[in-house]
């Protein structure tokens, strides 16, 4: 174990066609042995393949968008045709219900169904406030 102020061992120096290497720029060779540039070229179908599958899928849901919108208005005109539809019966039946509710017309039911036979005069009993209470028979 070397002492405190000993110096470590000394590093042997880089071979000198190393150094040169480095120093006038040859290319560097990545791990798979293609130089950077080569790779990248290598890539770009591969890049140009994933955008047009992404292009591709986005054109798929545009499409898919429009048709689920053409749907949903052609359901929603189907819903409004029923409304109107059913509105225009409601009106007809009330108007119906209002025709069948007049006197003349629950008399003419009573006359023509139930065969009532009208008086030909009317009675009228009036009863007086002060002698609805007071019985005189005995």
């Amino acid at each position: 174990m070397p002492a405190a102020g000993a110096s470590a061992r000394p590093l042997p120096a880089p071979a000198r066609h190393e150094t040169e290497r480095r120093l006038v720029g040859a290319p560097q060779r990545r791990a798979g042995g293609a130089p950077a540039r080569r790779r990248r070229l290598q890539s770009l179908p591969a890049r140009l393949l994933v955008f047009g599958v992404l292009l591709a899928l986005l054109a798929v849901g545009r499409v898919a968008l429009s048709f689920a919108v053409v749907q949903k208005n052609l359901q929603t005109d189907t819903v409004t045709r029923q409304y109107r539809a059913l509105d225009a019966q409601n009106q007809q039946l009330a108007e119906t219900a209002a025709g069948l509710t007049s006197a003349l017309a629950v008399r003419n039911v009573a006359v023509k169904k139930y065969h009532l036979i009208v008086s030909p005069s009317a009675q009228f009993i009036t009863v007086h406030p002060g002698h609805a209470g007071t019985h005189t028979g005995r």
